[in-house]
């Protein structure tokens, strides 16, 4: 559901119409129609199978990013190094033989304690959340850089199993993006966190009032975006091969597209969570057309950066009628 504070009686949420999961659906369904004309072998499993296996990672990240955005924190530019840590820290504990729960799970504390690093420098600092992720972003692909070159997790692994493995026809790891999707999706209007964040979003001073904590709120919704990064370096450890410390760097695009797609406005609290899906999706199904239609790889940032501007214009039309 999207999520805005309204100032009808007795306060709280107000869910207006999914006009932009509406665009959003029609944009992918009119780019799945265009490709599959285009070339019928497009309408494939194996297609489904591409398109799917892109979403799987980008979706948690975007869960994450869409968190900080709803809460009013802008961006969250550090993903890429957290993600290729956490990557990181499970392939050198699956590499000395931690059980996969053990590694999994201390990726997922390494994301917290980064997106914490991140809170407690914005928060006690009173610097911006963006001049801030940036500058953890650097300096954590500057330590990478320092450790290693190449690293992955150990092919007989269970964990790469996982990451190779299929459902009911599709990535086993898109099934974890799609539940994680769900779940904050359902759980962010409901919880008091969730609506704190959205409270803190849409007016942080009218929040104050209400007693709600702003530095409590915006240390816990990093440290939730830092877990999504831990999430998202299991699966990236799990269905990738060798990585290097620029791994994550090409997902920082298509997340923030994705999020701003999906409803998330940057001025903080509106946005929806499970638009995340058809989001994602559609930014996810542009590289697969490129390929059908015989275009290189490279346009594929030339797509998603227009993209990105037009996602970008969309929310500063919305914000502008808002305010109206």
């Amino acid at each position: 559901m999207t999520m805005r504070l309204d100032d009808a009686p007795g306060g709280g949420l107000r869910l207006p119409a999914l006009g932009t999961g509406t665009v959003v659906a029609l944009a992918w369904i009119a780019l799945i129609a265009v490709s599959g004309l285009h070339r019928l072998d497009f309408l494939s499993h194996q297609t489904v199978l591409a398109v799917t296996f892109t979403m799987a990672i980008v979706g948690v990240l975007a869960v994450g990013q869409a968190l900080v955005g709803v809460s009013g924190g802008v961006l969250d530019l550090s993903q890429p190094a957290a993600l290729v840590a956490t990557a990181l820290v499970i392939a050198r504990l699956l590499a000395a033989g931690a059980p996969i729960a053990v590694a999994v799970a201390a990726a997922i504390v390494v994301g917290a304690l980064w997106g914490l690093l991140n809170a407690l420098i914005i928060v006690f600092g009173k610097i911006n959340p963006i001049i801030v992720t940036l500058a953890t972003n650097f300096i954590g692909l500057a330590v990478l850089f320092l450790m290693f070159q190449v690293d992955q997790a150990p092919i007989a692994s269970p964990l790469r199993s996982f990451g190779r493995g299929d459902f009911l026809g599709l990535p086993d790891i898109w099934w974890v993006m799609a539940a994680l999707v769900l779940i904050v999706g359902f759980f962010l209007p409901r919880t008091r966190y969730g609506r704190h964040a959205i409270a803190v979003g849409g007016n942080r001073f009218a929040a104050q009032t209400r007693g709600i904590s702003l530095r409590k709120t915006r240390i816990a919704i990093f440290i939730a975006s830092g877990v999504c990064s831990g999430v998202a370096g299991a699966l990236f450890a799990a269905s990738n091969g060798p990585f290097s410390p620029s791994g994550g760097a090409s997902f920082q695009l298509p997340v923030i597209a994705a999020v701003i797609l999906a409803g998330v406005s940057l001025a903080g609290g509106r946005g929806n969570v499970w638009l995340i899906l058809p989001s994602v999706g559609f930014l996810s199904t542009v590289p697969t057309s490129l390929v059908f239609f015989g275009l290189s790889s490279n346009w594929q940032a030339v797509f998603q950066g227009f993209i990105l501007i037009v996602a970008v214009a969309i929310d500063g039309f919305r914000a502008k009628r808002v305010t109206r």
